[in-house]
């Protein structure tokens, strides 16, 4: 969108020959002599003689239905978290062995690596000395019974053999369950094994042997996933987003330059609070490898048809604080109208009434018209003119 901001009018007899004369030159072309007839200004009206040859200088464009606008977004490929898995070391401890490595396809429950944990030490031996303590616990209970039938011991000696053994079957199941969660629970060899929680390929490695680890640990050490399917994450401005919705249609350019379709799956209901902007995702085939997760892309979601039209942004003029546009009404006709236009990206912006398909709006030589209209000297007021009047009333003053 051009800027320009309007001054009082100076030297209104000499300002539109000097200006196309400078505009001519600017443009690679031999400057000439104009028509002695001046074009007619009235209140955002523009007539040139058919002979001007400062219409040399003004070039228009037809705008476009505003359905054909593609919104060009920033985007990031991510991996698909339906489809992968970041594995971290659940204890402290340090890597003692390697078993997979990056690009290899895995199997769930598979081992990745070993992990020496004095911490997993510490659960197998408390397994251990729960199974035997809950051992002694029964043969107590076993030998309480006997005794009780006898009459040898009482009933509440019975209570607490038998309330013993309910409390050592307990902390057994506790220490039994911590260890087995990670695998090989009834040995102790403070081996911790880190395993694939899902079937995949073992994209990412972070680990070596001898590393310290920790669950605290910022990065995980593994990622299993499938890199033919990925996540394309779009980040939709906040005054777009309410146009954007699951089925939109998305393009993006791989590796070798061929374009990837895609469909939008979901769109946030809430707007990022630091960067004012909706994120979308969409599903991405990757089966060529053209993407790499991680990876920064440029994508073009199209807009569903809202009404309205597309122009170039060179067509709209800020004249303080007011977008304008010129109509070119045809035999050196222009008409100043105003518009409110809003960003579509890829140098389009997008205005919802007051021009309809296939109206040309000037795209060069736009500033040249708005000199004219500002050094144009003020209409007198009363019945001078009933064509002023008439363009007043559908020009943007």
């Amino acid at each position: 969108m051009k800027v320009f901001t309007a001054r009082p009018a100076a030297r209104a007899a000499l300002l539109p020959a000097v200006l196309a004369l400078a505009l001519l030159a600017g443009c690679g072309r031999e400057p000439a002599l104009y028509s002695d007839t001046a074009p007619t200004v009235r209140a955002g009206d523009i007539q040139f003689p058919a002979d001007s040859r400062q219409l040399d200088v003004l070039r228009s464009e037809a705008v476009t239905a505003g359905a054909s606008a593609t919104l060009q977004l920033p985007g990031r490929v991510a991996w698909d978290e339906t489809r992968s898995s970041a594995l971290r070391a659940p204890l402290a401890g340090q890597v003692a062995r390697i078993e997979a490595q990056p690009g290899q396809r895995v199997k769930a429950g598979q081992v990745i690596a070993w992990i020496t944990s004095p911490e997993f030490g510490q659960a197998q031996a408390d397994g251990a000395r729960g199974r035997a303590e809950l051992q002694q616990a029964r043969n107590e209970l076993a030998r309480a019974r006997e005794l009780h039938a006898a009459g040898v011991v009482s009933g509440r000696e019975l209570d607490d053999a038998e309330a013993a053994f309910a409390g050592s079957q307990a902390e057994h199941a506790r220490a039994a369950a911590f260890a087995s969660a990670y695998g090989t629970g009834h040995r102790i060899d403070q081996r911790l094994p880190l395993r694939a929680p899902i079937d995949g390929v073992l994209v990412e490695r972070r680990m070596s042997p001898g590393m310290a680890v920790s669950p605290e640990a910022e990065q995980p050490l593994a990622v299993v996933g499938d890199p033919e399917r990925l996540w394309l994450l779009l980040d939709i401005p906040e005054r777009l987003a309410s146009r954007v919705a699951p089925g939109v249609q998305v393009s993006v350019a791989g590796a070798d330059g061929a374009v990837v379709q895609a469909t939008l799956q979901h769109v946030d209901d809430f707007v990022d609070n630091e960067r004012r902007v909706v994120q979308a995702r969409a599903e991405l085939d990757n089966h060529g490898r053209q993407f790499k997760a991680g990876q920064y892309v440029r994508a073009g979601v199209a807009l569903p048809a809202q009404g309205g039209v597309s122009l170039p942004d060179a067509a709209v003029l800020l004249i303080e604080g007011r977008q304008v546009v010129f109509v070119d009404e045809g035999k050196g006709h222009y008409v100043r109208h105003a518009v409110n236009a809003e960003e579509l990206g890829d140098g389009r912006l997008w205005v919802r009434d007051g021009l309809a398909v296939g109206t040309r709006v000037v795209v060069e030589g736009g500033l040249l018209l708005q000199q004219l209209v500002d050094s144009a000297p003020a209409v007198p007021a009363g019945p001078a003119s009933t064509a002023t009047a008439q363009a007043a009333g559908r020009a943007t003053p």
